[in-house]
């Protein structure tokens, strides 16, 4: 499990948020981005405007699995109409690992 925190330099409307969960969930296996609010997958601060992703990637080790975790937040952004621009991406952290 990879948590990517960011920054949003504007809202994310609830198509967007749509977008970009559907982007992740493949990164999502125990679907938890499907059940209301998301929370376990994308946490918002919209007057702050901060996000927290977390995914799950698989990687050899957690530098490799940073760098996962980063392009697929970049790819949902991108999908749900976010240039590199307007989000800015704080440094991957593991959270939890899977060895079995």
């Amino acid at each position: 499990m990879i948590t990517v925190p960011g920054t949003l330099r504007h809202p994310l409307e609830e198509s967007q948020r749509r977008t970009l969960l559907a982007v992740v969930r493949p990164a999502d296996p125990d679907e938890v981005g499907t059940r209301v609010p998301d929370l376990d997958v994308l946490t918002l601060d919209e007057p702050e405007g901060t996000f927290v992703l977390r995914l799950e990637v698989e990687a050899p080790d957690h530098d490799t699995a940073g760098e996962e975790a980063l392009d697929l937040t970049r790819r949902a952004f991108a999908a749900a109409g976010y240039p590199d621009d307007a989000i800015g991406v704080g440094t991957p952290a593991v959270t939890g690992i899977d060895v079995g």
